[in-house]
């Protein structure tokens, strides 16, 4: 492949916003605690994406208790329940 040919392939990665976060602000989904408000800064799962969880979307963390498989989360006026795996993937910056 020559240059031209591979300068192509990755011309979309200028469209993606870059977010940085200082030392212990950007956490897991599962590891924001309970009533704290966070920014979605990395998340690969398309259904969540689709659910309006995407990169610098607002979100607030309702219910995050250990002993249970899920955890709940609001983004704008709606509420999802989130399997603990799948928040595992998702990184946040608390914005509080």
């Amino acid at each position: 492949m020559r240059f031209g040919q591979n300068r192509l392939r990755f011309r979309h990665w200028g469209k993606y916003k870059a977010f940085t976060c200082e030392p212990n602000q950007c956490l897991a989904l599962d590891q924001i605690p309970e009533g704290y408000n966070a920014t979605v800064i990395h998340n690969n799962n398309l259904k969540t994406i689709e659910r309006g969880l995407y990169l610098g979307a607002p979100i607030t963390v309702f219910r995050n208790n250990i002993d249970e498989p899920n955890i709940i989360v609001a983004v704008g006026d709606a509420r999802y329940v989130l399997d603990r795996r799948i928040a595992r993937t998702i990184k946040a910056r608390i914005s509080q």
